[in-house]
């Protein structure tokens, strides 16, 4: 009986890839540690994660629900649906609860966040039906909702006397949006087959896989350069802050390590503009992405507590 109900609750973990709401809830905390750390262990702090978690949940459930062909293609067996070990019903079940728990939650919050946890579960919803088919736009979105839990933070604290505040929030946004832009044009390079089921116009579909992975390595550069950014600027947390800096190079370094592995290990030979074959050990290089996102994560905590 409890054996069956872990299983029950891991493929749930799975559908829902649970590690990314727990990290967009901890990305509102940081938006709230910097903007007012006095707050932080108020009742819209808890409200606030609570939204981001459970949003972030809802429409990676439904995400999968309408990518099944697809990662059944792409032979996508970290899927639950794809396993069996979750119905289709079940998703969908899963995927619409959440989103409307997230907006419950929303409900407590302050006019602005509510309105942008609004937009946000609208955008999740179309972006899981139809949006992500245009070029790019998955790319764009989840790039966007990777770099929005800072602001949102911000926003539940914000006060006009405080708005230097916002400049370390916007820094730290833009870090996470050139790294969740890398990682997820790294990820399309992994799935063109499933794409073409849904006719998914990603970088490495339209513009061929040397392209995606040009993007993909810039991109990660990006974010890495902007991680420095916050140790020099004044007037900040992160100012000559040894707590933000040591963790933050561990997690430029597994980024600089999976770019190596991209352009140096990954390919057997040069491709043309549209061939998808690739050798390449993407669900590895994901988890490495993660990882560093999550040591990110803590690299930003640490230094605007320390």
């Amino acid at each position: 009986m409890l054996c069956n109900l872990w299983l029950k609750l891991k493929a749930v973990w799975g559908l829902t890839r649970a590690e990314h709401g727990l990290m967009y809830g901890c990305g509102v905390l940081i938006g709230i540690i910097i903007a007012d750390k006095t707050v932080l262990f108020s009742d819209f702090a808890l409200f606030g994660f609570c939204t981001a978690f459970l949003l972030e949940a809802g429409t990676f459930a439904l995400n999968d629900y309408y990518d099944l062909e697809s990662d059944r293609a792409n032979r996508r067996t970290d899927r639950p649906l794809v396993r069996g070990e979750l119905r289709k019903e079940e998703a969908l079940l899963i995927a619409c609860g959440a989103i409307a728990a997230g907006l419950a939650f929303a409900v407590f919050l302050n006019r602005i966040c509510f309105a942008l946890a609004v937009i946000l579960a609208v955008m999740g919803v179309l972006y899981d039906i139809k949006m992500k088919e245009f070029i790019a736009v998955s790319n764009f979105y989840i790039a966007a909702t990777m770099a929005v839990p800072f602001i949102f933070g911000g926003l539940l604290v914000y006060a006009p006397e405080r708005t230097e505040m916002m400049q370390p929030l916007l820094i730290l946004a833009s870090i996470a949006f050139f790294a969740g832009f890398g990682r997820e044009v790294m990820k399309d390079m992994g799935d063109v087959k499933g794409d073409e089921v849904r006719d998914v116009k990603s970088i490495a579909r339209v513009y061929g896989m040397e392209k995606a992975l040009h993007v993909t390595i810039f991109s990660y550069f990006l974010a890495v350069v902007l991680s420095a950014v916050p140790f020099f600027i004044g007037n900040t947390p992160y100012f000559h802050n040894l707590a933000y800096i040591v963790p933050v190079t561990a997690a430029d370094a597994l980024f600089v390590h999976t770019c190596l592995g991209l352009k140096l290990k990954s390919f057997k030979k040069r491709f043309d503009s549209k061939t998808v074959s690739v050798d390449i050990k993407y669900n590895y290089m994901r988890k490495e992405t993660l990882i560093a996102l999550g040591i990110g994560l803590i690299a930003f905590v640490s230094g605007a507590l320390v």
